[in-house]
Parts: C-alpha cells; structure tokens; sequence
C-alpha cells in the first residue's frame, strides 16, 4: 500500500509543477512578445501608462494575497478560532498527526453550520490554520475526523494554497495584458496596420488563454491536489478506510452557505457548490470545470492503495 501511495503522490507532484511551470513561461513570452512588437510601431501612451501600473498593481495584488488571505476567508467564512480549551479533542487530534511527522500544530477554526466540510489555509505549516464545520465534527467519529485533518494538514505541507493563489495570480495577468493590448488597438490612431494586427491576435490570444485554457488547467490542478492530500491522508493515519467513510458522509451534506463562492468553495474538502449531477453521475464538460474530483473517483482511488 505505502508504494502505491508515494507512486501516487510524486506522479501527482510532477504533473503539477509541469502546469505550473507553463504559467510564467507563457507569461514571460507574451510580454516579452508585446513589447517587441510595439516597438516596431510607437506605443501609445495609454499602452505604456497601463503597463507602468500594472506591474505595482499585481504586486500589491499578490502582496494582500499572500499576507492577508487567511484573514479575508475566516470574514467571508465566518470562521473563528477555536481553542484548546474549548475543543480539546480536536486539537489533540490534529496535535498527534503533526508529531507524527515533526510539525508545529497548525490553529484550528470552526464555523457553526450543520453542514460537512473542512479547509486549510496558510502558507507555511507555522502560520496555518484547519477549519471544520460544527456538522462535520458532529456527525464523524474520531477516525473519520482524523482523516479529515490529515487531508487538510496534507494540504499544508503541499503548500497548495500558496500554489493556488499563485496561478490565479498568473491568470488574472494574461488576462489583463490581452485586455490592455485591445483597448491599446481601439484608441490607437497611428501604427503599422501589419503589426497592428500581430498585437490583436496576440491580445485575442491571450485573453483565451486567460479566460479559457489557463482556467482549465487551474481546475485540473485542483483536482491533483485533491487526490494528492487524500493519499497524503492515508500516509499520515495509515487507514484509506477512514478517508473513504468520511468522504462517503460529507458528500451526503457538503452544502456550508458561507462556503458557497467560488473563490472559497475550491479550498474545501468537497465542493459545496457540486449539486448539479446528470444521472446520478457528474457529466463529463462539468468535471472538466471542477475543482474537485467526483466522491465516486476518488473513493476509487483510495480503495487501490
């Protein structure tokens, strides 16, 4: 089983850091492309401005990200921190699995809601936090509630919020560049007509990208993440029987109304926003706009370790 586990997580490790890697790469490019090409016809003065504030824009951007994203979930969430005294049961829970692998006990939040489900955040296991819900604590036995830390403390030590939020980051850019190379084509007066029409295929491209691709490939990511904390959860609590019996309760009752955004629902153990299925089975255009795995798929997986 410990094979097959590792096998799963470093094919996992290494298909991600090659998505990963095609991120800045293109973004390099394209900007490189950009202004090569405008310096054959002379950029416009809203060309330029735009880019000169787009660079602080996005370090501001990644900035508040970085610093300020666990407060920003628990206001939207409504989480709160729980602590020792409070819940000693949790704490000792998630305690023991970080002994286990010689880690600092990350914080621990709760959201009253009779709903399933759980998150991490935090860039680093010393500045993290795992937040449950009331319903999940109260409906899964203490095994159960183990596998469900050990997902998300697998999350923390992946790094997979930060990973995440850097991609976001990197889409939000293309985005923004193939915008500004539009609105730099509609004002513009003066140019090479040829070049021109490079700069609109480029923006015309980057947008796609931005817009489309990079989204999907954001999802598939996702999805890797997901499978890669589940098998990190088996290696941790050495029971893929927990794991399956916790995702089998939770995706009976996901649904945390203060989860239901998109820009939280993606951190959660199962989506919440995951309601709409066709025949029982998810079809498959909207796995492939999913940032989870199906409970059915990953259960699969789980069962093969």
């Amino acid at each position: 089983m410990y094979a097959g586990i590792q096998s799963s997580i470093w094919s996992n490790r290494f298909r991600t850091i090659v998505l990963i890697i095609l991120f800045p790469i293109i973004l390099f490019i394209a900007i490189y492309m950009v202004f090569l090409l405008l310096g054959s016809p002379e950029p416009t003065q809203e060309t330029i401005y735009t880019f000169y504030i787009l660079g602080p824009i996005l370090f501001i951007w990644l900035l508040i990200s970085f610093w300020f994203h666990k407060q920003i979930l628990f206001k939207f969430s409504g989480a709160r921190e729980v602590t020792r005294k409070e819940d000693p049961e949790i704490y000792n829970i998630v305690e023991n699995l970080c002994i286990s692998r010689g880690l600092p006990t990350p914080n621990i939040g709760i959201i009253e809601d009779k709903g399933m489900n759980a998150f991490a955040v935090g860039r680093d296991p010393k500045n993290s936090w795992i937040v449950f819900t009331r319903g999940l604590i109260q409906n899964l036995n203490r095994k159960e509630i183990e596998a469900v830390a050990a997902h998300e403390l697998s999350h923390i030590i992946n790094k997979d919020n930060l990973i995440m939020t850097v991609i976001v980051i990197f889409i939000g850019a293309v985005s923004t560049i193939g915008y500004i190379l539009f609105r730099s084509l509609v004002f513009s007066r003066r140019g090479d007509a040829r070049a021109k029409a490079v700069l609109f295929f480029i923006g015309l491209a980057l947008v796609i990208i931005g817009s489309i691709v990079y989204p999907i490939m954001k999802f598939a990511v996702s999805r890797k993440r997901e499978y890669l904390a589940d098998a990190g959860a088996v290696e941790l609590t050495k029971d893929n029987y927990a794991m399956i019996s916790a995702l089998e309760k939770i995706s009976g009752k996901p649904n945390v109304a203060s989860l239901e955004d998109e820009n939280i629902s993606n951190m959660c153990i199962e989506d919440p926003l995951q309601k709409q299925k066709i025949g029982g089975v998810r079809s498959s255009l909207h796995k492939l706009f999913s940032t989870h795995p199906t409970v059915e798929d990953r259960i699969k997986a789980l069962k093969s370790y």
